[in-house]
């Protein structure tokens, strides 16, 4: 054996030369190696619950949990001893007297570090009793297996598992003198880190079971202690050996410290409070709704818990959630939350809410780190301590550096979202923990002990539910709580959710849901299923009159007239191109364009923000009669969720009833002050929602919608389901909030007689088979969300999903695919992104996305290649995830040519006001 020597003659991580340094400067691989072991037991010693659930759940003590934790990331990259990876730099091998022939780097070196940990130092810490001894043959096979799959988890450190799958040979990548060296050094750290008298182990057996499950979340860390430890911020190259003694004590630990603490990873100390105290506007006098006084005395056992809270529109269901999230931080059963809402926007919302709350500095003594996730949330930048630029040299295209990788990761907030004590984003990021996408262990870990809350968890489709069902599964598995909030759910999707985070309890099956009630509060732990039926609050228990228009011309007249009466409407439109029709339609009948809004998703995203202000300014909470006054609202479904948005006069597209339910919410949804002539105290009269769409029939044509509104037709192609929902408002033009269980116009009544078990029997004939291709196809999209994730109850390894890319496996299924578009200007001196400005992330804030039946490739005159591959150059990711579309300025309206799904050439047009459409 080469001896302690060896081990000091490999590189671990490495910068490239500059022009004032003509060396490279190299850190040590033994050092890396503790580095980010370091990283990992001040992680564990800082996080006392984390730690103790996994020993207890493994059943060993937490002092030998965080020496195996220790000991793992030690030997993350003992896959780097192969001389191929080594060779990679030879300049530095060179240095270190360690040069061989370059040969191939064929394998990942996470691979490698599997392969020779399986070979040949598994063997060896069997042999000698690294981690104790076991009581007979049968156990040692459980424990061999139980360090394969420990190793697994620390070598797949790269986000996704190590993959053998072409069995290479270890002695075509490691020499005799490398796999010495791997060897000793292994040694070396079970010297060093792992108890002198370990002991005997638990039942091999019972610790497989769990580690099954638990190493998901340890590959998480994994990840997380090899970005933060390969940040030479905090941990200096060093090239000169030293005792690992020394270099442990004197330099990994009290780095790892500093390196957690700048970070801010490390878990906050609740802040004493009365519930009520959370929100201002519950101080007494004021009253708590019903649900959030429920929520503030409802009794908590010690176990994990899934709330599923159904309410209505204005009932302080996020107040309640936030109450109970509260609560669970404050028994120790959580460390934070993560609040996951269906779009950007609503996002965006939640989060200004959050912060104007001051919430954060409520819940927690010392300031935590409060984070928005989702795609466009990292053009606010946070945690900077881990987003700087990578200074460490690129290994080869397909195998980016630790430091790379991290500083790409932590540059996207969504991503890190996770990590942060508090954090708010769209659903799709929390999704992402349990799909095959690179680096969701670490999503998984960021989960932990983290209260998940859904808000308008409803919106959810057939793929992304089933999706939703998994990660309930995995969270209730890790001990986490989840709450669910909703206008109303059909009673077999509840039931659904109810069933998947009981499986992850450990329970065979979940009871079935009796309760028909409308409030209501469903609360799951391991001993009961508690159904509790709740009052309404008197000032948002109300009757909607429903009343139908059938023509776009009628909707036109509605909103002119409500402008007339100094009142402001809104047109919820199903598809964007109908809701610039409608909006151009307003424009040639005289309203003006200062009194004229449209809000929909084709536009870039700088100018989508300033109108989210716009509308947010104009018809949200705090707006006052005159900016209200005469404006109207032309949207699409962008508004029909979350944003606090009030408007005196609605009218929507025929959509599904749950949607219309919650587009009613919308409406008359505060108390106003007068205004114009109206008459009663409010000056809005009776709260009225318009339904745009075709004559109700009680013998519907094939063609009863798309005749008409083919818009609608297209996106929501279970037409038995919208015919239903007619005829419910058909037969009685009202919509009661929350209405009495089985009595027309109630919530739950309206929702049930379109998606009960029932309802399939009412479906003319004429769409059945619609409905069943619907259906069918809903069908599809779970078996494709059940291929999509990981299985529960397997370990952290390669399944042969190739490749973990979230590019490639999406949080979404949508019926027609979309395609990035960035908008660039034609102009003086080359091309410009269409937010033409200094900004670092100009392009971002110049894309949007479209549907790929409109743009499907770009389209540029060859002239202009050169052009086109230079603006590419300067974006930050090199346009690798995006098209682009080149347009130019024709007599003051911008043009650009591209091709769309069927290989046409399409002409379109972008302005600030309308957004991306056919010219």
């Amino acid at each position: 054996m080469q001896g302690e020597s060896g081990y000091w003659r490999y590189w671990g991580k490495a910068q490239r030369p500059t022009d004032s340094n003509s060396e490279a400067s190299y850190h040590l691989l033994p050092y890396h190696c503790l580095d980010v072991a370091a990283v990992g037991k001040v992680y564990l010693d800082r996080h006392a619950a984390l730690r103790t659930d996994w020993a207890a759940r493994l059943n060993i003590t937490p002092e030998r949990l965080a020496a195996w934790v220790a000991f793992f990331l030690a030997i993350h990259d003992i896959g780097k001893f192969s001389h191929r990876f080594q060779s990679l730099r030879r300049d530095i091998c060179q240095l270190l007297g360690n040069d061989r022939t370059p040969q191939n780097y064929s394998v990942r070196h996470d691979s490698l570090g599997q392969l020779v940990f399986e070979q040949k130092i598994h063997p060896l810490a069997i042999e000698q009793g690294w981690f104790g001894l076991s009581a007979d043959e049968d156990d040692q096979e459980y424990w061999s297996d139980n360090w394969r799959l420990w190793a697994k988890a620390v070598t797949g450190h790269h986000g996704k598992p190590p993959s053998l799958g072409n069995r290479p040979v270890l002695a075509n990548h490691f020499q005799q003198c490398d796999q010495d060296s791997a060897i000793a050094f292994a040694s070396a750290c079970a010297d060093l880190l792992l108890p002198e008298n370990p002991g005997k182990l638990p039942d091999g057996n019972h610790v497989l079971d769990t580690l099954a499950h638990l190493s998901w979340r340890l590959a998480g860390l994994s990840v997380l202690c090899d970005w933060v430890g390969s940040n030479e911020d905090f941990f200096r190259y060093r090239t000169q050996p030293m005792p690992l003694f020394n270099y442990w004590h004197d330099h990994a630990r009290p780095r790892a410290e500093k390196a957690l603490n700048a970070i801010n990873l490390i878990p906050r100390t609740i802040r004493p409070q009365t519930l009520y105290s959370l929100f201002e506007f519950l101080q007494p006098p004021a009253v708590p709704t019903p649900l959030q006084q429920t929520a503030a005395e409802l009794p908590l056992n010690p176990t994990p818990h899934l709330f599923i809270l159904e309410d209505v529109t204005g009932a302080g269901k996020t107040e309640a959630a936030l109450m109970l999230a509260y609560r669970l931080i404050a028994r120790g059963q959580a460390d934070g939350f993560y609040l996951g809402l269906p779009t950007m926007a609503t996002s965006n919302a939640m989060f200004k809410r959050i912060q104007s709350n001051h919430l954060p500095d409520k819940f927690f003594q010392q300031k935590p780190n409060l984070v928005l996730a989702h795609s466009a949330s990292r053009l606010a930048p946070v945690f900077d301590a881990l987003s700087r630029k990578a200074r460490e040299s690129d290994y080869q295209a397909d195998e980016a550096s630790a430091g790379s990788e991290r500083n790409a990761w932590f540059a996207d907030s969504r991503k890190k979202a996770l990590l942060a004590d508090l954090g708010v984003g769209t659903l799709d990021q929390a999704l992402l923990a349990v799909l095959y996408s690179r680096h969701q262990s670490l999503r998984l870990l960021g989960l932990s002990r983290k209260v998940l809350i859904v808000d308008e968890v409803h919106a959810c489709d057939a793929y992304m539910l089933k999706l939703l069902e998994v990660l309930l599964t995995f969270h209730a598995a890790d001990g986490g709580s989840v709450i669910l909030l909703s206008a109303t759910l059909p009673h077999k999707t509840r039931q659904t959710l109810v069933n998947a985070y009981c499986k992850g309890l450990g329970r065979r099956s979940a009871s079935p849901l009796q309760s028909i009630a409308y409030p209501l509060l469903t609360q799951i732990d391991h001993e009961k299923i508690s159904e509790i039926a709740l009052d309404t609050r008197p000032e948002v228990a109300r009757t909607v009159l429903v009343e139908s228009v059938h023509s776009e011309e009628s909707a036109v007249k509605l909103l002119l007239s409500a402008q007339n009466e100094n009142r402001c409407a809104c047109w919820i439109r199903n598809t964007v191109d109908d809701a610039i029709a409608a909006c151009e339609a307003l424009r040639q009948a005289g309203v003006e364009a200062n009194d004229l809004i449209l809000f929909h998703a084709r536009f870039a995203l700088d100018d989508r923000m300033k109108i989210e202000g716009k509308v947010l300014d104009y018809f949200g909470s705090t707006s006052n009669a005159e900016k209200r006054r005469g404006k109207i609202l032309v949207a699409t479904q962008v508004v029909e969720q979350s944003l606090d948005l009030d408007f005196d006069l609605l009218l929507s597209d025929l959509a599904p009833v749950d949607l219309l339910i919650q587009r009613a919410g919308r409406l008359c949804r505060h108390v106003r002050d007068c205004f114009g002539n109206r008459a009663n105290a409010e000056g809005r009269g009776m709260p009225t929602l318009w339904i745009v769409g075709p004559e109700f029939t009680d013998s519907p044509a094939t063609n009863w919608l798309s005749a008409s509104f083919p818009g609608t037709a297209a996106v929501y192609q279970d037409h038995g389901r919208l015919w239903l929902t007619a005829r419910l408002f058909n037969e009685f033009n009202a919509l009661v909030m929350p209405g009495e269980s089985g009595k027309p116009g109630g919530a739950r009544t309206l929702v049930e007689s379109v998606y009960g078990d029932e309802s399939d029997t009412s479906i003319p004939k004429t769409f059945q088979a619609k409905s069943n291709k619907a259906e069918g196809e809903n069908s599809a999209k779970r078996g494709i969300g059940s291929a999509n994730t990981i299985t529960f109850g397997k370990p952290y390894e390669h399944e042969g999903i190739e490749p973990w890319d979230e590019a490639r496996i999406p949080t979404r299924i949508e019926d027609q695919p979309s395609v990035t578009v960035r908008l660039a200007r034609l102009v003086t001196g080359g091309l410009r992104p269409w937010y033409d400005s200094a900004n670092q992330y100009a392009w971002e804030l110049s894309q949007l996305s479209v549907r790929y039946s409109l743009f499907a490739d770009e389209l540029h005159d060859p002239a202009d290649t050169a052009l086109v591959e230079s603006c590419r150059a300067t974006m930050p990711d090199q346009g690798k995830w995006s098209k682009l579309l080149v347009l130019t300025n024709e007599n003051g309206t911008w043009t650009g040519i591209a091709k769309n799904g069927k290989g046409e050439t399409v002409s379109l047009c972008y302005d600030a006001e309308r957004g991306l459409r056919k010219q």
